[in-house]
């Protein structure tokens, strides 16, 4: 019987002990989740540093409950960039991306199909999709920030709407600030759509993108 006493105090004592640890690795939690903008006072107006930014993009077949079955995923190069801090916040900013620089960064080819990297690079810089010859960049004109979020213009083939990028953070690095963040677009409203409707409807109109920002504070005149 006492063992069986001590075994039952064993158990109730550590579910105790459990339990204060669960609560203790919350309120960390919670702690490290607080936003990096809302303690940043960087004012002034920084350039961007494109070797250490990137925009990440994703595309894919029509989901299914969430999960698409064949998509495709890479990344393109900033061109330039520059934008203005106020206590934190962007409140101005351009950002051309080279649209001649798309890159896939997946696995989903077959070769012996002939259906690799660079037929991929191809059909999507051409008419169907980004016509990269006509349009060779896109650009993201900032027109504010507030709560997480940068709103902006977006300018794709010549075709420009009011986007806004997710989920933002930011903090200082070495004397630069990093912002990144997300964005989900309709590519049907920059006339991105393959010329061939039947095969067009097959192709999710979502393009995710994810942002990668790092810029370095101008020098004072």
């Amino acid at each position: 019987m006492k063992k069986a006493i001590n075994l039952t105090l064993s158990l109730v004592l550590g579910l105790f002990l459990f339990s204060c640890e669960g609560e203790t690795t919350t309120e960390t939690t919670e702690s490290a989740d607080t936003s990096v903008t809302d303690e940043m006072e960087a004012s002034g107006a920084y350039t961007l540093v494109e070797s250490e930014s990137m925009l990440a993009w994703e595309g894919n077949m029509l989901k299914v409950g969430g999960v698409s079955l064949y998509g495709h995923e890479g990344t393109i190069d900033f061109q330039k960039g520059m934008m203005t801090l106020e206590d934190g916040k962007i409140v101005d900013g351009t950002f051309v991306v080279d649209m001649s620089t798309i890159t896939p960064t997946d696995d989903s080819y077959q070769p012996e199909e002939g259906k690799t990297p660079e037929k991929l690079v191809g059909h999507l810089s051409s008419a169907d999709f980004f016509a990269v010859d006509s349009f060779p960049t896109a650009t993201f004109q900032v027109t504010g920030m507030e709560e997480g979020k940068i709103m902006g213009d977006m300018t794709i083939r010549g075709v420009t709407n009011a986007e806004t990028i997710e989920n933002v953070t930011m903090e200082t690095m070495d004397g630069k600030v990093k912002a990144t963040g997300s964005m989900t677009l309709d590519r049907q409203k920059y006339n991105v759509a393959w010329s061939n409707p039947a095969e067009d409807k097959v192709l999710s109109d979502d393009l995710e993108l994810e942002f990668t920002i790092v810029a370095s504070a101008d020098e004072a005149m």
